[in-house]
C-alpha cells in the first residue's frame, strides 16, 4: 500500500478536477438561474395582482 501513495498520474487528476470543476460551476449556474426564475416569477404574480386590483 505504502508504493502505491508515492505515485500519483497527474493528468488523470487534472482532468478529474476540470470535470468537477465544470460540474460544479454548472450546478451553480442552474441553482442561479432556478432562484432568478423563481424571482422573476414571484414579481410576475405580484404585477399581475397589481393590475388586475386597479
Amino acid at each position: 500500500m505504502s508504493h502505491r501513495t508515492h505515485r500519483r498520474p497527474p493528468k488523470r487528476r487534472r482532468a478529474r478536477h476540470r470535470l468537477v470543476e465544470g460540474l460544479g460551476q454548472a450546478a451553480l449556474y442552474a441553482a442561479s438561474a432556478t432562484l432568478v426564475g423563481g424571482l422573476v416569477h414571484k414579481l410576475l404574480r405580484l404585477v399581475h395582482i397589481s393590475v388586475s386590483s386597479c
